[in-house]
């Protein structure tokens, strides 16, 4: 509680922003010890002036006077059942940490975890869609949250709307859907999506980069999209204009070395224009059905198995009863995507190398993990 209270502190020092703040945290391995060093030592990061540096330093003088304000935060967070989650909390979905500017701190509502995001596609478009691209909307929605596929979009107007329907109506989602908010996870924006609001408190989850009831500022939500692109293996384009904001997160998953997929449509409709110069300049994927993006992230999926690529088939891996060792185990590789080191298993797990050796190698007769060289692990 200590770390995120210098983080939160940390994050409210104006101008200094996400890119700078991670630096900075990468550097003195935690806000706390950020304060700690020296005005050279901080000048030593990359666009950290003189200036800036004694500005941090300096701010510090007020961190006694943050207690209350602190505790009132906190005590906010509780009542309205939002968790924050610091980029080094181990609970951080691991695909959004590798992107170039991850949030530092996210903000959480809702009954489902950030684990259930580790296999996540994103779907954006028009906030007036076609039917054509509402049934689109629906129908990859649909299909990727039965194949196991969580979908993750901006809770917006339109496309984003109708994705996240889809899946919490799909009685054969195995997978659930995410919204990420330009402003607060309290505030409900756009005003008429409420009842998805409190849908989604239930079924699904609620995630933003802003504190908690931010305003929905218009120049948050551009910002935000590179948090859908980051959480995702790949993202959807279905109908944008040429400049349409599902564009923007579009370049971000291309920034990001993520996939970019793109719903062709007409070439005489005003939101097809963007999506269409997507697969014309070679900048995305053209998509029809899911077999189309089953291609492109069969290898990358974690937990899950493809029967057949071609015939949109996709099921979970059945993994035997774990009992308690082995269950503590199996949930570490959940929120990493790499194979995971012996050290970094004994230390999500809680258990020292020997007892985490017999129990990976039980799973291993099992056929639940494979070992690697240089005593890494990842799921069979």
């Amino acid at each position: 509680m200590n770390e995120l209270k210098h983080l939160l502190f940390l994050t409210q020092i104006e101008g200094l922003g996400a890119i700078r703040t991670k630096r900075l945290i990468d550097k003195f391995g935690s806000a706390e010890n950020v304060f700690n060093a020296a005005p050279a030592e901080l000048a030593e990061i990359e666009n950290i002036s003189d200036k800036t540096a004694m500005l941090i330093l300096n701010s510090y003088s007020g961190f006694k006077q943050f207690d209350d304000t602190f505790d009132e935060y906190i005590s906010k967070a509780d009542k309205l059942n939002i968790s924050i989650l610091p980029l080094s909390s181990p609970e951080y979905p691991d695909l959004l940490k590798r992107i170039y500017d991850p949030p530092v701190l996210l903000y959480l509502r809702g009954k489902q975890s950030p684990d259930k995001l580790i296999n996540s596609i994103g779907i954006v478009g028009t906030r007036k869609p076609t039917d054509y691209g509402k049934k689109m909307a629906e129908k990859f929605a649909e299909e990727l949250s039965s194949a196991g596929i969580a979908v993750v979009s901006g809770f917006a107007r339109g496309v984003d709307t109708y994705a996240h329907k889809a899946v919490l109506k799909n009685k054969n989602a195995s997978a659930i859907t995410a919204a990420v908010f330009g402003c607060g996870v309290d505030m409900i924006y756009p005003p008429e999506n409420k009842a998805l609001y409190d849908e989604m408190l239930e079924k699904g989850l609620l995630i933003s980069e802003y504190e908690i009831s931010a305003f929905p500022d218009a120049v948050n939500f551009p910002k935000r999209n590179r948090i859908i692109s980051g959480l995702s293996f790949g993202t959807i384009v279905i109908e944008s204009d040429i400049d349409g904001g599902a564009l923007i997160t579009a370049r971000t998953a291309l920034d990001q070395s993520r996939e970019v997929f793109a719903v062709p449509g007409y070439i005489t409709s005003k939101v097809s224009h963007g999506t269409n110069a997507l697969i014309k300049n070679g900048q995305a994927k053209l998509v029809e059905n899911l077999d189309d993006i089953l291609v492109e992230i069969s290898n990358k999926l974690v937990g899950l198995k493809l029967n057949s690529v071609n015939g949109n088939s996709i099921s979970v891996n059945e993994v035997p009863e774990l009992n308690g060792n082995e269950k503590l185990v199996y949930d570490t590789f959940l929120m990493n995507l790499e194979p995971i080191h012996i050290d970094l298993i004994s230390e999500k797990s809680g258990l020292n190398i020997s007892d985490s050796l017999v129990t990976l190698l039980n799973m291993e007769f099992k056929g639940i993990v494979e070992q690697l060289p240089g005593k890494r692990f990842k799921l069979s």
